[in-house]
C-alpha cells in the first residue's frame, strides 16, 4: 500500500530529497550540494546532468529508509527564471543559465525601446529586469546564436528534472511561466505580443499546465537510476515561491507569508494580480491559474546575518567549535539584552543591490550611528533590525486596503528565536512559526503531487491534512521606538541613493 509521497527540491546552492507521510509528517531526507559556475561578467551557470545526479543520489538515499513500493507519487520544485537549453531528445545544450545570472543587464535599455516598461508591468506582473528569461534569451540569441537554434525548448530546472523522471518533454506549470517574462498575467498564457516585440520563438516555450498535472509514470531508466518503481506518477510540481507558498499554507486570497532564508520575501495570495504604480512588487501564478501571488524579494536577508557572524562573531564561532555548538545561540544570548534600535545603530542590507522594493543594483549595506559605546553585539542586533525593517518595506505595497492579520514566517531563520521576536515587531502583526519551517517548499511539492494522484481532493483538504503544530509570536517591542526606526531606516536611503553609482570609482 503507497503511504508517502517523494518530494524533490532543487536549491540554487543544493538538493533535497524528502519523504512525506500522507499527513505531511517527514519520515526520511537526504540533500546533496552542486557547483554554480560563476563569471565576472554576471555569469552564474549549473549543468542540468549535476541536478539529475543529485536526485538520482538523494534518492537513492531515502529508499535506504522507505521501500520504493510505498510511494505513492513524486513531486518537483526548483529554482525559478532559468534558461536551460534543450535539443529534441531532451539532451542539455551545454550548462543552464540560471537566475542569479545578470549579464543581459546591458539589454535592458534596448528592452525598454521594444515595449515600454509600463506596458510591460501591466501584461506581466513583473519588471524588466537580467533576472528574469526574457532577457537572458535575448541575449543568449545575440551570444550564442548556434544554441539558440538548436534549443528545441528552453526549460526552467524543475521541469528538466520531470522530463529526466517521466521521458515528458516540453511543459511547465503556471508559477515557472509566471516569471519569464513572457506570461499575460490577467489570462495565464504566453503573450503573444510580447514574443512578437522581442522576436521569441513560440514553438521553443513548453506547454503550461497545472502543478497537480500528472506528467507519466518514472520510467525504467529512471527507475534503474533511482531505484524507484517503474511507473509510480511523476507530477509536475512547481516553482520554489509557488511551492513554499503552499507550503506555508497560503492557499485562499488575503493569507501572507514571509520566507527568510539567505534570500527573503513576503507574500501575499489573491484571486487577481496586484499592480503597484511604482511598481514596487511583482506578481506571480501560484499552482494553477487563478491563485496568484504578489511578492517581493530581498537580495541579502539571512546572507546578511551569516556575513555579520562571520565577520564580527569569531569569538562565539571559536567557542562553539571547542565546544560543539552553534555560535548563534551564544551570540543571541548577548543581542537579547540589547533594546530595539540598537542604542541608535542602524543598518541597510543591502551587500549585492536590492530588488523590492527600491530596484537598485547600484545601492549597498551600510551601519549609521555607529559611535563609540556600540559593540559588535549591537552591530549583529542592528543587522537583523536592518532585515526586519526591508521586509517591512516590502509587505507595505502588498496590503492594498485589509493589512495582513497575520505572517507565517517560513525558512531557517526561524530557528533563531531572536529572529522570530524582530520579524514580528518589525511587520508589526503576529506571525506564526510551523514546525517544519525549513521543509515549506518540499511540503508544497507534496502537496500538489498528492492532489495529482487523488490522495488529496484539492489544496484546501491537503493543508488540513498538513497542519501540525503552530508556534504564534505576536509583537513585543515598542510600537513607537519601531516606527521612529523604519521611518530612519527610509529616509536614509532616499538621500543617499544618488551617491551610490560613485562608490565605483573606489572599487578595484
Amino acid at each position: 500500500m503507497s503511504r508517502y509521497i517523494m518530494a524533490h527540491d532543487l536549491g540554487t546552492s543544493g538538493h533535497k530529497c524528502s519523504v512525506f507521510d500522507l499527513n505531511g509528517q517527514a519520515v526520511a531526507t537526504a540533500s546533496l550540494s552542486y557547483p554554480t559556475h560563476y563569471g565576472d561578467r554576471g555569469e552564474a551557470e549549473q549543468h542540468p546532468d549535476d541536478w539529475w545526479d543529485a536526485v538520482v543520489r538523494t534518492t537513492r538515499a531515502v529508499l535506504e529508509r522507505v521501500e520504493p513500493s510505498a510511494i505513492a507519487a513524486v513531486g518537483f520544485s526548483a529554482h525559478m527564471m532559468g534558461v536551460c537549453p534543450v535539443d529534441r531528445s531532451g539532451r542539455p545544450l551545454g550548462r543552464a543559465i540560471i537566475h542569479a545570472d545578470t549579464r543581459s543587464a546591458g539589454l535592458e535599455s534596448e528592452a525598454f525601446a521594444r515595449m515600454d516598461e509600463d506596458r510591460f508591468y501591466e501584461r506581466t506582473g513583473n519588471r524588466i529586469d537580467s533576472h528574469y528569461p526574457l532577457l537572458k534569451l535575448m541575449w543568449l540569441k545575440r551570444n550564442r546564436p548556434d544554441t539558440y537554434r538548436a534549443a528545441a525548448y528552453f526549460l526552467q530546472p524543475k521541469d528538466y528534472l520531470v522530463f529526466r523522471m517521466s521521458g515528458t518533454l516540453g511543459i511547465t506549470d503556471f508559477s515557472d511561466a509566471s516569471l519569464s517574462g513572457m506570461f499575460a498575467i490577467g489570462s495565464c498564457r504566453w503573450d503573444d505580443d510580447i514574443l512578437s516585440a522581442f522576436a521569441i520563438d513560440r514553438a521553443k516555450l513548453p506547454d503550461i499546465v497545472s502543478s497537480a498535472t500528472v506528467a507519466g509514470g518514472v520510467t525504467a531508466e529512471a527507475a534503474a537510476a533511482t531505484g524507484l518503481a517503474a511507473g509510480t506518477p511523476v507530477v509536475l510540481g512547481g516553482g520554489d515561491g509557488s511551492c513554499a507558498a503552499l507550503g506555508a499554507g497560503a492557499i485562499a486570497p488575503g493569507d501572507a507569508y514571509v520566507y527568510l532564508g539567505t534570500t527573503a520575501w513576503v507574500s501575499r495570495a489573491s484571486a487577481s494580480p496586484i499592480a503597484d504604480k511604482e511598481k514596487r512588487i511583482f506578481t506571480m501564478c501560484g499552482p494553477e491559474a487563478g491563485l496568484y501571488y504578489a511578492l517581493g524579494t530581498m537580495q541579502t536577508a539571512g546572507a546578511a546575518h551569516q556575513w555579520a557572524v562571520r565577520e564580527l562573531g569569531s569569538r562565539e564561532a571559536l567557542l562553539a567549535e571547542r565546544d560543539g555548538q552553534s555560535p548563534y545561540g551564544l551570540i543571541e544570548d548577548e543581542i537579547a539584552r540589547i533594546p530595539w534600535g540598537s542604542d541608535g545603530l542602524l543598518f541597510h542590507p543591502y551587500l549585492l543591490g536590492e530588488r523590492s522594493p527600491i530596484w537598485d543594483e547600484e545601492v549597498r549595506g551600510l551601519f549609521f550611528g555607529l559611535d563609540a559605546r556600540h559593540t559588535r553585539f549591537h552591530m549583529l542586533r542592528a543587522v537583523m533590525e536592518g532585515v526586519g525593517y526591508a521586509l517591512r518595506s516590502i509587505a507595505e505595497p502588498l496590503q492594498g486596503r485589509e493589512p495582513a492579520a497575520c505572517y507565517t514566517v517560513i525558512g531557517g531563520g526561524m530557528k533563531s528565536p531572536a529572529w522570530r521576536a524582530i520579524i514580528a515587531s518589525a511587520l508589526d502583526a503576529p506571525i506564526r512559526v510551523p514546525a517544519q519551517t525549513e521543509e515549506a517548499t518540499s511540503l508544497g511539492a507534496a502537496m500538489s503531487a498528492g492532489v495529482a494522484a487523488g490522495i488529496y481532493s484539492g489544496y484546501a483538504d491537503a493543508r488540513r491534512r498538513f497542519a501540525g503544530e503552530v508556534r504564534e509570536i505576536v509583537p513585543q517591542a515598542d510600537r513607537e521606538r519601531v516606527l521612529a526606526g523604519y521611518s530612519l531606516f527610509r529616509e536614509l536611503y532616499a538621500r543617499l541613493r544618488d551617491l551610490y553609482p560613485r562608490l565605483r570609482t573606489l572599487r578595484a
